[in-house]
C-alpha cells in the first residue's frame, strides 16, 4: 500500500476506535450509575434490618421486666459497623414527649383509636375538638390515618403522642404463665386449677356463682365479687393477676405505671386522683408497680370505687416505639457527616420472641407532608376561582310527549285513568 493512501487509513480507523469506545462508555455509565444506586439502596436497606434486630433483641432481653410492670432500659446509642468514612451509628432520639419512659415511648400508656369508648374523647380537653374525626378511625391501622381527614399537620402533632393502635397485652400472669380464663364455660379442669392456686373453697365459690348465672364477666365483676366476700384489698393483688375474662389478647388497656395524667383522668373512677398517681408511681417499689392495685393500696383510690377503673388498666405496655437515627459519623463520634435516615419502629414483646409491630422511615414523613401541606395551599387558592368558573345550569325545557297533550294542556286524555302502581293488586 502506497504511503499516501496508508495515513488517511490509519486515522480513519483511530477515529472509528475513539467512536466506539465513547459509545460504549456512555451506553455503560447510566447502568454503571443505576448499579451503584442499587448497591447502596441495598446496603442502606441492610443497615436497617441490623438496626432493627439490635432493638429488637436488647428489649426482648428485658421481658421478665415488662412483666413485672417495669420500663425497659436502652443504650443511647450502638455502633453497628465500620466504614471507610466512619463509624455506622444507631442513634436513639427521645420519642416520649411526657418524659415517663424516655427515649422509649409505652404503647399501652396511650388511647387507642380502635376501642377507646366514645365519651373518652371529650373527657381529653386536647381531644374534644376532634372527637368526631376520632370516631371515626375505628378501624385505623394507623394513627397517620387522621391526616385524610381535614385535621391540620399542627393538630396531628399537638394529639398524636396521646394516640395509638398498639394498645394489646396477652392474658398473662406475672411469672409469665397464662391466666386462668373466666370468660367461658365453668368446668371441671377450670375448677382443679382454682382449687389448686387458691384452695378448694375458692372454687366452690365461683362454682356457685356459675350456677346462679352471677359469673364475672370482666375484671370489674370480679372486683364486685371481692368487695361483696370482704376479701383484704392486698389479696386482690394475686386474684386480680390470675384470671382472664377475654381472649388470648386484651386490647385498649391502659398502663397505670407510663400514662400521661391527662389520659389517666379520662378513666371512669379515677378522674382528679390521675394527678396524685402520676407523682407517686416514680417512688413505687418493683413489687407495688407489678399490680393494678397500687392506687388503693397507696389509699389514691377508694376500695369500693376500683371495680370502675379496674377493668381499664394494666401494669405494663408490650409494645414499646423506638425512634433512631442511623448513619455515618465521623472522628469525634457525636457529628453526623451527612443527614442521617429517621426510623421508627414499634418493638413487640408480647410473646418470649419478640418481634416488630411495624417500622416506617421519618424522612419520608417530612417529604410527604410538604407536598401535601403544598397541595393543600394550592387546592386554597384554586377554590374561589372554581367557585366563579361555576355556570348557572340552565332547566331544561319540558317538552310533552309525542302524540300526549303536555301537562298543561286543559285537554283529558282519551286513555283510561289507572291506579298507581302501589296500589295495584300484585302483578297487576
Amino acid at each position: 500500500m502506497k504511503s499516501g493512501v496508508v495515513l488517511p487509513v490509519v486515522l480513519l480507523v483511530g477515529v472509528s476506535v475513539l467512536l466506539s469506545a465513547a459509545g460504549l462508555f456512555a451506553l455503560s455509565s447510566p447502568a454503571a450509575e443505576r448499579g451503584w444506586q442499587r448497591n447502596q439502596l441495598a446496603q442502606r436497606q441492610a443497615d436497617i434490618r441490623s438496626a432493627l434486630e439490635v432493638l429488637r433483641l436488647h428489649l426482648g432481653r428485658q421481658r421478665a421486666t415488662v412483666l413485672r410492670g417495669g420500663v425497659p432500659e436502652v443504650e443511647s446509642s450502638w455502633i453497628l459497623r465500620e466504614t471507610d468514612q466512619g463509624d455506622l451509628i444507631l442513634r436513639l432520639v427521645d420519642s416520649d414527649p411526657t418524659g415517663v419512659c424516655s427515649p422509649l415511648r409505652s404503647e399501652s400508656g396511650r388511647l387507642d383509636l380502635r376501642v377507646t369508648p366514645k365519651a373518652w374523647w371529650d373527657r381529653v380537653p386536647e381531644l374534644t375538638p376532634f372527637s368526631g374525626d376520632l370516631t371515626k378511625a375505628r378501624q385505623a391501622t394507623s394513627v397517620r390515618s387522621l391526616l385524610q381527614s381535614n385535621m391540620s399537620f399542627e393538630d396531628f402533632a399537638q394529639i398524636e403522642p396521646l394516640l395509638t393502635v398498639h394498645a394489646e397485652e396477652p392474658e398473662l400472669q406475672m411469672d409469665g404463665r397464662q391466666r386462668l380464663s373466666l370468660g367461658g364455660e365453668w368446668n371441671n379442669e377450670i375448677s382443679a386449677r382454682v382449687a389448686e392456686r387458691f384452695g378448694q373453697a375458692a372454687s366452690d365459690v365461683l362454682s356457685g356463682l356459675s350456677s346462679r348465672g352471677q359469673m364475672p364477666q370482666d375484671v370489674g365483676d370480679l372486683v364486685r365479687v371481692l368487695q361483696s366476700f370482704n376479701v383484704p384489698v392486698l389479696d386482690w393483688v394475686e386474684i386480680l393477676d390470675a384470671f382472664a375474662f377475654e381472649a388470648d389478647v386484651a386490647r385498649g388497656r391502659i398502663d397505670v405505671n407510663t400514662a400521661p395524667e391527662t389520659v389517666l383522668a379520662a378513666i371512669p373512677g379515677i378522674g382528679s386522683a390521675a394527678a396524685e398517681i402520676v407523682s407517686v408511681r416514680s417512688s413505687l417499689a418493683e413489687q407495688e408497680r407489678s399490680t393494678i392495685v397500687w392506687p388503693v393500696l397507696r389509699g389514691i383510690i377508694p376500695a369500693e370505687d376500683f371495680d370502675q377503673c379496674a377493668v381499664h388498666l394494666t401494669t405494663r405496655s408490650f409494645r414499646w416505639r423506638v425512634d433512631f437515627e442511623l448513619g455515618v459519623v465521623g472522628e469525634d463520634q457525636e457529628n453526623f457527616l451527612s443527614p442521617p435516615g429517621r426510623i421508627r419502629c414499634v418493638v413487640d414483646l408480647g410473646t418470649p420472641r419478640p418481634s416488630l409491630a411495624s417500622w416506617r422511615s421519618l424522612n419520608l414523613d417530612t417529604t410527604v407532608q410538604g407536598l401535601v401541606m403544598e397541595q393543600r395551599a394550592q387546592d386554597a387558592e384554586e377554590a374561589p376561582n372554581s367557585l366563579n368558573d361555576v355556570k348557572p345550569s340552565r332547566r331544561p325545557r319540558t317538552r310533552p310527549r309525542r302524540g300526549r297533550p303536555a301537562a298543561s294542556d286543559p285537554e283529558p286524555s282519551s286513555e283510561p285513568l289507572r291506579a298507581p302502581a302501589r296500589s295495584r293488586p300484585p302483578n297487576a
